[in-house]
């Protein structure tokens, strides 16, 4: 602790570079609450709503649905424009979408739809400013500091959001479910005015001048060729299993551990607190970390604790499984997008990010099946093929891929 106090102190406070990405972490982490707010909220009111947890699936999954269809588009935008300027007009739009949700839900006019409607809007936008959000880190603190980077953001994401369901544990004893919407576009609103103080005051982005000859086919013909980044992206698959236990989360909770809202809000923040405990790993050992035999290791890890969270009946050791789960998906998260920041040529990160952030839409389709073969064959049937089949891909890709087994940093 003591070296990680002594990093930190030597890297990231006391210069400007440093006070701008502290506005970044800052904003980013209030953005990231939001999709964890959104979804704690749309999971509850849906189920209290139809008592489906395929409708919750459904209705949870649109803006990770969405978001892959925007991602190359917000990959070319990242490697071509003004990076913090194109996140600054997604956030606007987000927050506003967030602000109209707020409205319909509260007067009741087609909450469903409303919710359908809107988190499309969410997720478009999400997409489009994902890749520019996530190289920001770059261009704030050189590619040498990335990794450092990139767990900072992931403790920030950590800490604000296992507040955020413990505060709205809280708060569901004073409000309801449709007046604690309006937390929404507060917190948006405020994540874009920061972003925009980096517009106004953050020194241009250097832009190459060849970007404009690499295409989007061209960058996707480098991903399939590159035997590093090749599999990485492969294995983006495994966000398909972090959505499947999405929906059944609360249906779990409710069902089997005799939880009511602010029990669900409460078990929720564990993941969270998971997700704290693996940034602190990350900035402690660093790109020591980002193997790809650890990569594998840390997903398995994540399936065997997601599978013994609906496998137990006792909410503290179910909360406690779904903190180990947190943190091991934490850790290949941000070794996944530090890998994908450094292995690219320059031309192509942006791009490079961007097909990651496609994988995303998995966790949608996995909000679907979860909800579906949830109620079909039950919970942990559907968990239990959901993590032998992600596990199953990693050590196929560990056994054919000479080039991800010897891959490190």
């Amino acid at each position: 602790m003591t070296n990680f106090i002594k990093l930190f102190k030597e890297r990231f406070i006391l210069s400007k570079k440093n006070i701008y990405f502290l506005i970044h972490l800052s904003s980013g982490a209030l953005a990231f609450s939001t999709f964890f707010l959104r979804l704690i909220l749309v999971n509850w009111y849906v189920l209290e709503k139809t008592n489906s947890s395929f409708l919750v699936g459904i209705l949870g999954s649109i803006p990770i649905l969405l978001q892959p269809l925007s991602s190359p588009l917000g990959g070319k935008f990242a490697d071509k424009y003004s990076r913090k300027f194109v996140l600054f007009v997604t956030r606007i739009i987000e927050a506003t979408s967030f602000l109209i949700l707020a409205i319909f839900i509260n007067l009741d006019i087609s909450p469903l739809w409303s919710i359908a409607i809107l988190s499309a809007f969410i997720g478009f936008s999400g997409g489009i400013g994902g890749p520019s959000w996530r190289n920001m880190l770059v261009d704030i603190l050189g590619l040498e500091n990335v990794a450092k980077g990139n767990a900072i953001t992931e403790l920030s994401n950590g800490i604000v959001n296992s507040i955020i369901p413990a505060l709205a544990a809280l708060l569901l004893t004073i409000f309801t479910v449709s007046q604690l919407y309006w937390s929404l576009p507060i917190i948006s609103y405020f994540s874009a005015i920061m972003i925009l103080i980096l517009v106004l005051k953050m020194p241009p982005q250097k832009l190459l001048e060849n970007n404009e000859e690499s295409s989007m086919k061209d960058s996707f013909k480098y991903v399939i060729n590159n035997s590093e980044i090749r599999p990485i992206i492969i294995l983006g698959a495994t966000t398909l299993l972090w959505g499947i236990t999405q929906p059944l989360i609360p249906v779990y909770c409710r069902d089997f551990l005799n939880l009511d809202g602010t029990g669900y809000s409460l078990v929720t923040s564990a993941n969270f607190l998971g997700t704290m405990f693996g940034s602190i790993i990350l900035i402690i050992f660093g790109t020591r970390l980002a193997t790809g035999k650890l990569l594998s290791f840390y997903v398995s890890m994540f399936a065997l604790f997601s599978y013994l969270f609906f496998s137990l009946q006792n909410s503290i050791l179910a909360g406690f499984s779904l903190f180990l789960s947190g943190g091991f998906i934490t850790i290949w998260i941000a070794n996944v997008f530090t890998l994908l920041q450094t292995l690219p040529e320059e031309k192509y990160m942006g791009r490079v990010v961007a097909f990651f952030f496609t994988m995303f839409g998995l966790i949608g389709i996995g909000f679907i099946l979860g909800g579906f073969f949830g109620d079909l064959i039950g919970i942990n049937i559907t968990i239990l093929i959901s993590c032998i089949f992600i596990v199953s891909l990693h050590l196929l890709v560990l056994m054919t891929s000479k080039s991800y087994r010897k891959l490190k940093l």
